[in-house]
């Protein structure tokens, strides 16, 4: 018979966890009271909403791709909303028509043009426009495409890619590297050449033309006799249409980490309450002739919920979350830096309010 093993509560001194005099668990952090009263009939004085809404930055990465930052006393709808519109409905370039004139690759045709659609372009999407074109393979003249069209300077990118593979003659005996055997085994995005329309050239420099976000993004590999070729027109779209459209390689938010000792944590069990959360969290601090466990950052904990697994200090610590202060990680696939996107969300979302305004007065006349 197999008896099921209970491990016993370890008993540690009482003198290292000392219960303060007054302990009051509701009460608010910074940033958590509510808006206004508590009651619902009254009547919501958004100027003083919009007043105490606070906006704060955290962390900026130095190419300014990724950005953490805060924003304090709005509610979750609010929050979530502005991560959706980051996600889906801020607009940017991508390659939407392939003309592929050769592909003698492994890799079958549609196979190839879904992943060049997938490749991100770093250019601005706000000096272009929306294209006019519904219906696929139907010009604005009602014209099949079955030949390439020239494009529209206000709506559309070029980008042209021909790569050859062939053998190196000058490799040396023995090797079996692709790279030292073939001349472009392997094509990368740094490939692609941007053909500019009309006036284009006049609004960019060398320095900030149009070209894909990074050179070094593989495409496909090729052996000799193998061959790429192929016209790309890059248009105007927002990420609920195609997920190539999205802004972001992620946008997120949690909430802010609450943690609250209701007792003076000393000795032994303040080392043991500092070890089961990240590091940074619980600090010991000098007092007297003690050493006392502190909060010291409550941002930096992970929500592993480790504590619990000690009574004595379960008892004792008290985990939360605010839940009107959000942390937002937006991290930008590189058409604009992570900063424009949360602006360019925030436009779309005050277009969003003015049209159900207009709507909702246009029901009430």
């Amino acid at each position: 018979m197999v008896k099921k093993a209970t491990k016993q509560a370890e008993a540690y001194p009482s003198d290292e966890i000392v219960m303060k005099e007054e302990v009051v668990l509701n009460t608010y952090d910074e940033g958590t009271d509510i808006i206004g009263d508590d009651d619902d009939t009254k009547d919501l004085n958004v100027s003083e909403y919009c007043d105490k809404i606070q906006v704060k930055m955290v962390n900026e990465s130095e190419d300014k791709m990724t950005l953490e930052f805060d924003i304090i006393r709005i509610e979750a709808p609010i929050a979530n909303a502005l991560r959706r519109i980051l996600l889906a409905e801020v607009p940017t370039m991508a390659l939407e028509k392939i003309y592929l004139y050769q592909n003698t690759s492994v890799i079958q045709d549609e196979v190839l043009c879904h992943r060049l659609g997938l490749l991100p372009l770093r250019v601005d999407p706000r000096a272009f426009q929306f294209p006019t074109e519904k219906v696929v393979g139907i010009n604005e003249k009602g014209v099949d495409c079955d030949e390439e069209p020239e494009g529209d300077p206000t709506r559309n990118l070029i980008f042209k890619i021909n790569v050859a593979c062939t053998k190196n003659r000058n490799a040396a005996n023995g090797t079996t590297d692709p790279k030292q055997l073939y001349h472009h085994s392997s094509v990368y995005s740094r490939a692609f050449e941007w053909i500019p329309i009309g006036n284009q050239k006049e609004g960019y420099t060398k320095n900030n033309k149009p070209k894909m976000v990074s050179d070094d993004i593989l495409v496909a590999k090729l052996r000799p006799g193998q061959e790429i070729e192929a016209s790309c027109h890059a248009v105007k779209g927002i990420g609920r249409d195609h997920a190539k459209f999205s802004p972001v390689a992620t946008a997120s938010y949690r909430l802010l980490p609450t943690i609250r000792l209701n007792a003076e944590i000393s000795g032994e069990a303040a080392e043991r309450l500092q070890s089961v959360f990240s590091e940074g969290v619980i600090g010991i601090e000098k007092k007297g002739n003690k050493k006392i466990a502190v909060v010291k950052d409550a941002r930096a904990d992970t929500c592993s919920r480790n504590v619990f697994r000690h009574e004595d200090l379960a008892q004792v610590v008290h985990l939360g979350k605010n839940k009107q202060h959000f942390i937002f990680s937006v991290e930008s696939t590189g058409a604009l830096k992570a900063s424009e996107l949360v602006v360019e969300a925030c436009k779309v979302m005050e277009s969003k309010c003015r049209s159900l305004r207009k709507q909702i007065e246009a029901l009430m006349q």
